[in-house]
Parts: structure tokens; sequence; C-alpha cells
């Protein structure tokens, strides 16, 4: 924007504030006049791969969405099958990973369009019928856009329901 400034063409937007570019944007002597809040929000699999800056080793940003999902079918020994399938998740990128409400080490995999697996690692204690499996999202966007509201939670407290604007279901 300065550079521009200097040869007498002052933009009439600056814009910045991206998951990709926070660490470049902090820095930034010019005022941006439009956030691009990005997926550093929710943070997803995807984005978890990516190195956001340079040589850290731990992400700025932890997962805050995930997909409750559970268990309703726990008669293999390492596996349990959950009611989050393909309709459940964006489908662009990697698979969920297992966040919560299973053993360490447990992987999530598709299993059908209604349905997910968990496979548990060997040893691992033994989920239940009706066990709370929780999930990071795979692509943290397309995946909201599956779902008409948003589940907020601090601890284990439900304290409140927001909408998914634009869905079109209103």
């Amino acid at each position: 924007a300065n550079g521009l400034k200097a040869r007498g063409l002052p933009p009439g937007i600056v814009t910045g504030a991206g998951t990709g570019t926070h660490a470049d944007d902090a820095g930034a002597d010019t005022p941006f006049t439009e956030l691009q809040a990005g997926s550093y929000l929710f943070m997803d699999v995807d984005y978890d791969r990516v190195e956001l800056r340079d040589g850290a080793n731990e992400q700025p940003f932890a997962p805050s969405l995930f997909v409750r999902s559970t268990v309703i079918s726990a008669n293999q020994p390492d596996m349990v099958t959950t009611d989050a399938g393909l309709k459940r998740f964006a489908t662009d990128g990697p698979m969920p990973h297992v966040a919560a409400g299973a053993p360490e080490g447990a992987t999530y995999k598709f299993f059908g369009d209604e349905f997910g697996r968990v496979l548990l690692p060997e040893g691992a204690a033994r989920l239940n019928l009706g066990d709370a499996v929780e999930l990071v999202t795979p692509h943290c966007d397309p995946t909201v856009n599956l779902y008409d509201e948003y589940h907020v939670v601090e601890g284990y407290k439900l304290v409140a329901i927001w909408p998914v604007d634009a869905r079109g279901l209103i």
C-alpha cells in the first residue's frame, strides 16, 4: 500500500489478515480497511498441516470447530461405527482427526454416506454405544456449509446456538 501511495496511487481498499498471511500482516504499517478473517478462526486438519510461521514447530492457532459424533455400533474389538459419515464433512481434504472421546492413537475413516468408523489402537479401551467422539473437520469452510447452526460450547456447557447465515434454508 505504501509503494502505491508513493507513486500517487493510494489504494481505496487495503485487505489482509488471512490465516496464511497473519504473521506478515501483523507488522504491516498500513491499516487494513478490509479484514479477510480466515480459517484460523476454526482451523481444520488441512490448514493444520501448513507452516504458518517460518520454522515454528507449533501452530499459533488451535482447532475450535468440531463435529460431534455418536458411537452407534461397538461390536468389533478394534473399531466402532459412528453416525458421522461423508454427509457430515467436506471431502475435498484429508480425513477428519479424532480430537476427543477415543483413546490416543485412534483414527477416523469414512464408512459410507451416513457412517464413519473409529479405528482403535491395539490394546486400547473399547468405546461403548452412545459414547461421543469429537472430530476436527478436514476443511472447515465447506463443512460449515453442510450445517444450519453452530452449537457453541464452553467446556461441557452449551452456551448458544448460532444460525449459519446464507444457507438458504431459512
